[in-house]
């Protein structure tokens, strides 16, 4: 079970132009079918010089199971008020402090 786990959950793409969009956040409800965490959006775009449009505030967001590609357990201590994003190639990541950091997408790719 990962009620009050900090995740980082990967949206599946319905089509080849939709861009790669994920939540990062806290679990506060997990059921069968839907899942409610408090976090942010970050979406890959090319608009940004950044490569990524990260939400200003913390929300409350409801997830359906069915719309989710997977979903990957980040430490409890990440701090979700500054996150940060790098590359590694051509790879956008997450920046995880003393862990793995997390793939969002290809440069490119929103």
């Amino acid at each position: 079970m990962i009620k009050d786990r900090i995740v980082r959950i990967k949206m599946k793409k319905n089509f080849k132009e939709q861009k790669p969009y994920s939540f990062v956040g806290k679990v506060t409800f997990w059921s069968e079918d839907w899942i409610v965490l408090e976090g942010r959006g970050i979406m890959l775009t090319r608009q940004q010089s950044s490569g990524v449009q990260i939400d200003e505030g913390m929300k409350i967001i409801l997830i359906p199971r069915e719309s989710i590609d997977h979903i990957q357990v980040l430490p409890d201590n990440l701090d979700m008020n500054n996150l940060k994003v790098t590359t590694e190639g051509q790879q956008l990541v997450l920046v995880v402090d003393g862990k793995r950091n997390s793939f969002l997408g290809e440069m490119g790719e929103g």
